[in-house]
């Protein structure tokens, strides 16, 4: 319990702290509340696309709480591969990360996705390049998680590992 109290108070004062730091600060804070968050379940979203009208000049992250939002953002994949994944949008949201548009092939897979008794979440993922491709690619991951049972405000931390 002692642990427990201690890991939401270093978390709250990391929150605060950053409110208006830097991104490294940030990226530290993260890290720190990452280390005594506990992991929630959460599915990753296959077989969707970022659509062509979206400005992908710079790295988006997102917090997607309707379809309608959602869908100005991705497309659906369907191919014989399979179907896309659902979204109950009425029991989840979706937490979404889109890099820029890059020449050489990258994937970005969700690594954890944890959260604080204070409702503090970390998203965390990491980015693998390859070989250069002779077009565009647009990389980008998303997942389903859970909406939280409070209707309190939640922060949410995206860490690259």
């Amino acid at each position: 319990m002692k642990h427990l109290t201690i890991a939401m108070a270093v978390g709250t004062l990391l929150i605060m702290l950053c409110s208006s730091c830097s991104f490294m600060d940030k990226m530290y804070a993260a890290q720190k509340i990452d280390e005594v968050a506990t992991p929630i379940h959460y599915t990753t979203l296959e077989n969707y696309f970022v659509r062509n009208d979206v400005d992908c000049s710079k790295q988006q992250r997102l917090i997607i709480n309707n379809k309608e939002d959602f869908e100005k953002y991705f497309g659906m994949a369907a191919h014989m591969g399979g179907m896309p994944t659902n979204v109950n949008w009425n029991k989840q949201f979706v937490v979404a990360l889109v890099m820029p548009e890059t020449k050489r092939a990258t994937s970005i897979n969700p690594v954890a996705v944890k959260v604080t008794e204070n409702n503090i979440m970390v998203f965390s993922y990491q980015v693998k390049k390859g070989d250069k491709l002779s077009h565009t690619m647009v990389p980008f991951t998303a997942v389903a998680i859970d909406k939280p049972a409070t209707q309190q405000e939640m922060q949410i931390f995206f860490l690259e590992k």
